[in-house]
């Protein structure tokens, strides 16, 4: 007996539903093996449970000689990334970004998408404001908590 495409995309698919770090399965001498990588850091450093319930946005004021002389009390936030997987700036493969420097956004805006394990995950907004910059590329991997987008709040 040997497993088809289908069977391994369903093994995979039941895998991430029931958040399993890893599934092996041997029938009639055919081996298949589904394991889900971590951040290694994360891992390390921080128990699962907090990994989880961890805000991805952390707040930081901007240098008084970075602000504008009328804006002496901007604060940027990080959004970050908020777990392991593909970025992309579209929803659709080819289509525009989602939002660019300069655009405002609203708390709940969704910014961009995480692929993770062939989910995709919209990534929202939690504050009002405006992109000040992009921080990372259109497909490009990033790890848990790395930082996506700066946003000036309004």
């Amino acid at each position: 007996m040997s497993f088809d495409i289908e069977k391994i995309k369903s093994l995979i698919a039941v895998a991430a539903q029931a958040q399993v770090d890893e599934l092996e399965l041997s029938q009639n001498g055919v081996e298949v093996r589904i394991q889900r990588f971590a951040d290694v850091a994360d891992v390390a450093n921080v128990p699962v449970a907090v990994v989880q319930t961890l805000p991805v946005v952390q707040q930081t004021p901007v240098p008084s000689a970075v602000a504008m002389p009328e804006q002496a009390s901007v604060a940027l936030q990080i959004l970050k990334a908020p777990m392991a997987g593909t970025f992309y700036r579209s929803v659709t493969p080819g289509g525009g970004a989602l939002v660019n420097a300069g655009d405002s956004i609203d708390a709940g805006t969704v910014v961009g998408v995480l692929e993770s394990m062939k989910i995709m995950n919209e990534i929202e907004s939690e504050s009002q404001g405006r992109i000040k910059r992009v921080l990372c590329d259109n497909g490009e991997l990033v790890s848990a908590g790395q930082p996506l987008f700066e946003i000036e709040e309004a």
